[in-house]
């Protein structure tokens, strides 16, 4: 019984390994391919664009709080209180403006995220498909790969040729 068992195991081994063989497989460093796609790289610089225009928003509306704060103590101590909920108010819409630019902001950028990150697949997908390949793993998940394997320039290459 135990022969028959090792027998199995040995031969399940054999067969395993010989198609294992046969696979063509490859794989990509995705962020190498992000970080260097040119559509990746234009969003960034249009991010931020409209990052600088929030903070210059964000930035006078500060300040106005500041010449309320430092007028606050040129008034009569009757007017000091109005001020003080005029100035406390104005601070809470502050917070509130700069927790939505920021949230508006992580939007964009994730929303733009997810459609780089679905062109890059789409190509690995063509790209796989048109090559042959059975496997293209992300480098992250590849221990040793030697270079041959590695297609990280030519999906990084199509997908740059394909953004217009």
């Amino acid at each position: 019984m135990r022969k028959l068992v090792v027998s199995l195991l040995v031969a399940g081994a054999v067969m395993f390994s010989s198609y294992a063989f046969a696979l063509e497989i490859g794989y990509v460093d995705i962020y190498q391919i992000f970080n260097e796609y040119k559509k990746t790289k234009d969003y960034d610089k249009v991010l931020e664009e409209e990052r600088g225009v929030k903070e210059k928003e964000l930035e006078k509306k500060k300040e106005e709080i500041r010449k309320m704060q430092d007028k606050l103590e040129l008034l009569k101590e009757n007017e000091q209180e109005k001020e003080r909920e005029k100035i406390t108010k104005a601070a809470m819409e502050y917070r509130e403006l700069e927790r939505q630019y920021l949230l508006d902001l992580k939007k964009k950028r994730d929303d733009k995220m997810k459609e780089i990150v679905e062109d890059i697949d789409k190509v690995v997908e063509d790209y796989a498909r048109k090559k042959g390949y059975d496997v293209i793993l992300n480098k992250g998940a590849v221990l040793y790969g030697g270079k041959k394997y590695d297609i990280t320039q030519d999906i990084l290459r199509i997908v740059n040729q394909g953004y217009k």
